[in-house]
């Protein structure tokens, strides 16, 4: 195991002690036990508790590597569906497995017979960054000038189809992707509802859904 992985195991070690079964619980009971205490008790509660700044820097390395969880799913994800995905003959072409694709690196998955984005979500009903993440992909896809196939991968795509085909703004729908809103403008500046864009380019792509893991 490497420095960084065995560090960041006895991190998850040692706020998993001070957390317990029941971290409401836990945040209770120091908040009980360091009231109506002065400086030296509320060191010396520090101290009994085990609460130390080592405590609270094995909190930021886990936060850390919790920020890049995202990307790591992405990656694992894409690359664990190929052989599912890939037909016998199919060659793959580009990855895109970071964060959002580069402009040298325009799909998720570029292959000899599809290009394909993928997201990897599991939908809460308060998603509307991610319903724009969704939405810059499905136009994307829909604008690409190619004989390929184009696809977008969804753990479930009933939540995303009841949003592109409901009256949700192009305007809010494009809100953290300016450069979307931008070229959308352009393009289509008759249409002001996502339905009405779903409408006209349903047809352009291809909604395919996988099941996660248990």
């Amino acid at each position: 195991m490497s420095d960084s992985m065995s560090q960041l195991a006895t991190s998850v070690e040692q706020i998993g002690r001070f957390t317990g079964k029941n971290l409401a619980s836990k945040i209770s009971e120091l908040e009980f036990r360091f009231a109506n205490r002065n400086r030296q008790q509320v060191a010396e509660s520090l101290s009994a508790n085990s609460v130390s700044q080592g405590l609270v820097e094995a909190a930021r390395a886990i936060k850390r590597a919790a920020a890049q969880i995202d990307v790591v799913l992405h990656a694992l994800g894409i690359l664990v569906l190929l052989p599912s995905i890939l037909e016998d003959d199919e060659i793959v072409e580009a990855l895109s497995l970071g964060a959002g694709s580069s402009e040298a690196k325009r799909f998720d998955l570029e292959t000899s017979l599809r290009v394909a984005e993928f997201t990897f979500i599991e939908w809460k009903g308060n998603d509307n960054v991610r319903l724009q993440k969704v939405f810059k992909d499905f136009y994307r896809l829909a604008e690409f000038q190619t004989t390929k196939k184009k696809e977008l991968w969804l753990t479930d795509d009933a939540y995303i189809l009841r949003y592109l085909r409901g009256g949700s703004s192009i305007r809010a729908a494009t809100g953290k992707h300016r450069e979307v809103w931008e070229g959308f403008q352009r393009g289509y500046p008759q249409i002001h509802t996502v339905g009405d864009y779903y409408r006209l380019r349903a047809s352009e792509v291809q909604f395919r859904t996988y099941a996660p893991a248990a």
